[in-house]
């Protein structure tokens, strides 16, 4: 078991060389600078205060992601202009290989799949949106859509391969 921040220097080096990344990672959700910085300010506080207790048994890296996602959660349920509703349908983790649907936050996968859907064009965004959330069929989709099958299923693999992208990349599941 690792104590990494016993000696004030390892901590400094630890602090300096994770700041800014965590201060970004948390701003993908927050959309605030300074509330983001607050949240790392604080979960590097509370790290320091704990030193003694703390057993790493991950990275450092994982552990701080971990961390700071912990207390940007807190953050959030504090302050409730930020509270948004984390209920995700089951039928998206099933999508998602690669990635264990236990392992998954609710608030990450929900915060994910909205900037994707931000990002792919309308018609991709209503034919997943129509199997995902709705639970209709290739088919139905494609008769109500008046468009082919093969046309449903490559927009339910573009945003699928991007979603899974986006989550296998995301610093929460890193080793």
């Amino acid at each position: 078991m690792n104590k990494p921040f016993v000696k004030l220097t390892d901590y400094e080096a630890v602090f300096k060389e994770y700041f800014v990344p965590l201060v970004n990672f948390i701003n993908t959700f927050l959309n605030n600078y300074e509330n983001s910085r607050e949240v790392v300010q604080t979960s590097f506080l509370n790290i320091w205060r704990h030193r003694d207790d703390i057993e790493i048994k991950t990275s450092v890296k994982s552990y701080l992601y971990q961390t700071t996602k912990n207390s940007m959660i807190d953050f959030i349920r504090k302050n409730k202009h930020y509270q948004q509703n984390v209920e995700i349908n089951p039928t998206i983790l099933e999508n998602l290989p690669d990635v264990e649907s236990d392992q998954l936050d609710p608030f990450i996968v929900r915060h994910t799949i909205e900037k994707v859907l931000k990002s792919v064009k309308p018609k991709s965004k209503e034919i997943f949106e129509l199997n995902k959330f709705e639970g209709l069929t290739y088919e139905e989709i494609a008769s109500y859509l008046n468009i082919s099958k093969r046309s449903v299923e490559d927009n339910i693999a573009r945003v699928s391969i991007l979603l899974r992208s986006e989550l296998k990349n995301h610093p929460y599941f890193f080793d």
